[in-house]
């Protein structure tokens, strides 16, 4: 079992959607697969997912699957051919809708597929294309049409992102088509959903229902990727399950120069709450078209693992790039580094412990670590108890042990826990059954000591965890 303990989610695309690639990204180190709705159909999105289900009973090694939904994202609309924008020159822009009315800006129009971009945008406003590689500036509304300034110029192809920095965009962030493809994904069993511009808790909550609404409970990541989140960053770390650093689109709204110190500070304070934290974007980017990432790339990813991160994200690296499977066993060797010397965090230990089943794995976790035990095993019905046990950061290697895929699946985004699918065949038998799976497989030896945590009575009762004990292995 991968002594790993922060865990890999890989991006999957054209690269990576056969199951050949999926199984060698699993055995590289692959804890979850994202699925981008940002592009494709739901047919092909389906198949992905079921060929995902397939690698995983192949090698007999769970993934969890994560559906991205797209939100509010404006883009630039289909062009007869590249636009050459060039600095200083004068261009407008508007929907696609009302380009017809403006025929004497034809040869200057930039049509875009979100119809209320003129009436958000205000005079003075900064216009950024292609990830901010092309910025304008508002300088005048003309009716159903603004007219822009070149600050940067570059060439501006179709279905381009243009953000708007510091503009209060009206869209919500969960639109009509989220709404389509989230439930597409919880018809099609996904573990885990991202929702992404979210700007504030009401974003969140507002999700939660309507799955709640047709009977799901699935764990929910936001994207941080917007100044309105920082502004309301507590409240949106409180009613999110996971929290999701994308730095791509955070780095063209609030400047890349800004990124590092909100990435540390969003890492720190979803550690002291207990919230798994992702981040992502651009981490081996280099490896979409070279066998080994940079130095500085490489660096990168240890010092989010040293910050506190739960979990690192691979995106075009594995989805578009030349060597994805390179990139998942790349990311993988730079974390386990990492974690050799592994940053201490003090204030975790610091959190206030609520309810019995979080002071049992709190307390499960020190025994170990004092007695130097070889395992912890926590028994578990839906993975809740190994999440409580996670946000201490044990020293300890995890087995979490359940009876129940969906709750596998789950915790294989949770740091630290190796989770595990046991087909027990009576619950008297157990911890028997667990040490001799662990003996027959050289995980331990005579004399190791191993922790377990589980119900009383019930071994897999929800909420019911209540004993910790120590077992010598003779």
């Amino acid at each position: 079992m991968n002594p790993r303990r922060a865990k890999i989610i890989a991006t999957l695309g054209p690269s990576s959607n056969t199951i050949d690639v999926i199984i060698e990204l699993i055995k590289a180190g692959m804890n979850c697969a994202r699925i981008n709705m940002s592009h494709g159909t739901h047919a092909d999105h389906k198949r992905v997912i079921q060929t995902v289900r397939e690698a995983s009973r192949k090698i007999d090694r769970e993934v969890a699957i994560l559906l991205d939904l797209q939100g509010p994202k404006i883009r630039v609309d289909k062009l007869s051919s590249p636009l050459e924008l060039k600095k200083d020159e004068d261009w407008v822009i508007g929907a696609s809708s009302v380009q017809a009315q403006y025929k004497k800006y034809k040869d200057r129009f930039i049509p875009t597929v979100y119809e209320q971009l003129v009436s958000d945008a205000q005079v003075g406003a900064r216009i950024l294309f292609d990830d901010g590689n092309i910025e304008a500036q508002a300088i005048e509304k003309d009716g159903d049409i603004l007219k822009i300034k070149i600050i940067e110029g570059g060439i501006l192809k179709s279905n381009k992102g243009i953000n708007l920095p510091n503009v209060k965009v009206s869209a919500p962030s969960f639109t009509a088509k989220d709404e389509e493809d989230l439930v597409f994904g919880l018809e099609n069993d996904i573990d885990y959903v991202a929702i992404s511009f979210v700007r504030t808790a009401d974003d969140i909550i507002k999700v939660q229902n309507f799955m709640k609404a047709k009977g799901y409970d699935i764990p929910l990541i936001a994207k941080i990727e917007k100044p309105e989140a920082l502004e309301n960053i507590d409240e949106i770390i409180h009613h999110a399950n996971m929290i999701m650093i994308a730095r791509g689109d955070m780095g063209v709204e609030v400047g890349n120069h800004l990124v590092p110190a909100v990435q540390k500070d969003l890492i720190n304070r979803c550690n002291l709450v207990g919230r798994p934290v992702i981040t992502a974007t651009q981490m081996l980017e280099s490896m979409i078209s070279h066998s080994r990432p940079t130095r500085a790339e490489a660096s990168d990813v240890a010092n989010a693992v040293w910050d506190g991160t739960d979990v690192i994200m691979l995106s075009g690296e594995t989805a578009s790039g030349e060597y994805p499977v390179q990139a998942v066993r790349m990311m993988a060797q730079i974390v386990m580094e990492a974690e050799k010397n592994p940053k201490e965090r003090p204030l975790l230990r610091k959190q206030k412990l609520i309810g019995v089943t979080q002071t049992i794995q709190v307390a499960a976790s020190l025994i170990a670590e004092k007695i130097e035990a070889k395992w912890i095993l926590s028994v578990t019905e839906t993975g809740r108890s190994c999440f409580k046990m996670t946000r201490f950061r044990p020293s300890n290697k995890v087995l979490g042990v359940t009876k129940s895929l969906q709750a596998v699946r789950r915790m294989c985004l949770y740091w630290g826990i190796a989770p595990f699918y046991l087909e027990s065949k009576g619950e008297e038998s157990i911890e028997y059954q667990m040490i001799e799976l662990l003996k027959e497989r050289g995980l331990v030896s005579r004399g190791d000591k191993v922790v377990i945590t589980h119900g009383r009575g019930n071994f897999f009762e929800e909420g019911s965890t209540n004993l910790v004990r120590v077992e010598e292995i003779d």
